[in-house]
């Protein structure tokens, strides 16, 4: 009877997890369609942005998807002038991203209104519910 009770309790974080981050994923969407920009290409950027120049690999490391994802984002990107391809000064066979002087500007202006409507979400917590939040879900992906 124990196992069928955590069982259900799973079931339903998954259900309660899953529609948080759906919630999370229309209004992070919303405001990217407002600045022509897919989740997958903010992504792109906002890892740019956090890390500098790095290896398309790792970049697709971070946000848990395929090679062929990253170069597809990538090739949008680039055409956007968003960003650049660069082959490493160490290993001429390593192509790392680096964001262009546009896409730098690109979220200059966009991360503040980004911040402002995840806020909009985040106000219904308490820090100390954020900070549990926080270390509950790192807890869970580890």
């Amino acid at each position: 009877m124990a196992k069928q009770k955590k069982e259900e309790q799973v079931l339903e974080l998954y259900n309660l997890v899953a529609k948080a981050h759906d919630r999370l994923k229309k209004v992070h969407a919303k405001h990217l369609g407002t600045e022509k920009l897919t989740t997958p290409q903010f992504g792109v950027l906002d890892v740019l942005m956090k890390k500098g120049s790095i290896p398309l690999k790792r970049i697709s490391d971070e946000l848990m998807v395929t090679g062929a994802n990253i170069t597809c984002v990538m090739d949008n990107l680039e055409k956007e002038d968003l960003v650049k391809r660069v082959h490493s000064k160490s290993d001429r066979r390593v192509i790392n991203a680096e964001l262009t002087t546009k896409g730098k500007n690109k979220l200059d202006k966009i991360y503040p209104e980004h911040v402002k409507s995840l806020n909009e979400i985040a106000k219904k917590l308490t820090d100390p519910e954020m900070r549990q939040l926080s270390n509950l879900l790192d807890k869970l992906s580890a």
